[in-house]
């Protein structure tokens, strides 16, 4: 029966954080989704390379949200409980309050370690993955963002102006130029200028221009030259998005190795970021992040055990609750605020793992000694 009756609660539990976390989820990815249509609307990748880039970026969200969700479940099931007199159950069947207790930490423990599991290991590398796409992407919208009149500045070293462009994509007076738009001196500018052009074939890119003039700046000279025609090659150009792996895109294993060598101040060198000491405090943030904020799961299970040392029948009990979730609140605050505050020590670092872990005893023994007799 003892039994039965935890994996009731663990189970109700669960499906009360799976539906909020599904339905937060699903809120904060539509909004990141849109956030992220400049991929398509301004750096000219296709809708395949969008929708992959945002499902692979949903663990994060979870990740994100998993610690608030975590301690509004277990507070509103224990409510229900106490509620419908389900807690009663518990009591009648000779299951003490500090067994129940106990019974809600190691569980809060499990949850914890999936919490890591997720944040140090899965949002890593899906947010990497859908770094990779954009490297891999070819900007198939490209011909689509030309636009007359506007200056289009959407790939890397590379800049078009077309004055009219009509229904069918045929260009005129069109301005090209390959370089910095802001330093025509540097070597390798090129500018064209066409009075006519159309796309040959918009998968492979090939722009096909008519009548113009070709002013070139190398090693060797300024060069200029006319043409009749000229096939313009846009697929060796690649987009403006960031393709290079965000701090949170990086694999915990090489963020613990980069911070050991900054921390006794050896080189660390890899291929997809730079272990940099001016980022050590980054590097500490993601860290704390990860590892150590997973640390406040069984913190937040024992402030909403307070519940249980008080029932619906006591007088206050709507405020006692009120109390309890600001309780909650406040230490899902302090565990982000404690995050902007981690600096390049590593001894700070440390403290902040054991300032939960020292709450969290004191608030054990204060609330054990509540339900001792019960």
């Amino acid at each position: 029966m003892e039994k039965l009756l935890f994996r009731k609660l663990i189970t109700d539990i669960i499906l009360r954080a799976l539906i909020i976390s599904f339905t937060i989820g699903i809120i904060v990815w539509i909004i990141q989704a849109v956030n992220y249509l400049d991929f398509v609307i301004d750096d000219g990748h296709n809708f395949k390379i969008y929708f992959l880039f945002n499902l692979y970026n949903f663990p994060k969200i979870i990740h994100r949200i998993l610690p608030f969700v975590f301690a509004i479940s277990i507070f509103f099931e224990l409510l229900k409980y106490e509620k419908n007199n389900e807690l009663l159950i518990f009591w009648i069947n000779g299951i003490s309050k500090k067994k129940f207790i106990k019974v809600l930490i190691n569980f809060s423990l499990i949850v914890a370690l999936i919490q890591i599991f997720i944040g140090s290991l899965v949002s890593p590398s899906s947010q990497y993955k859908a770094r990779t796409f954009l490297k891999s992407s070819n900007m198939d919208f490209l011909p689509n963002l030309i636009k007359q009149g506007k200056f289009i500045d959407t790939v890397s070293g590379l800049t078009i102006f077309i004055n009219e462009k009509d229904e069918n994509n045929y260009f005129k007076n069109i301005y090209i130029q390959e370089g910095e738009f802001s330093n025509l001196k540097k070597n390798d500018n090129q500018i064209i200028f066409a009075k006519e052009g159309f796309f040959v074939d918009n998968k492979k890119k090939l722009f096909r221009l008519i009548d113009g003039k070709i002013v070139s700046n190398n090693s060797e000279g300024l060069i200029s030259f006319e043409f009749q025609k000229i096939d313009y090659d846009l697929s060796k150009f690649s987009s403006r998005s960031i393709k290079v792996p965000k701090i949170q895109e990086i694999s915990s294993l090489k963020l613990i190795k980069c911070i050991a060598s900054l921390t006794e101040n050896k080189i660390y060198i890899d291929e997809i970021f730079r272990c940099e000491i001016n980022k050590l405090k980054n590097f500490n943030q993601e860290i704390y992040k990860r590892f150590i904020k997973p640390v406040y799961f069984p913190l937040l299970t024992l402030i909403c055990c307070f519940l249980i040392t008080f029932s619906k029948e006591q007088s206050f009990y709507n405020f006692k609750t009120v109390k309890v979730f600001l309780y909650v609140l406040f230490t899902l605050v302090i565990s982000e605020i404690l995050m902007r505050y981690v600096e390049t020590s590593l001894l700070l670092l440390l403290v902040f793992v054991f300032i939960p872990i020292l709450i969290y005893f004191l608030i054990n023994v204060f609330i054990l000694s509540k339900v001792k007799y019960d």
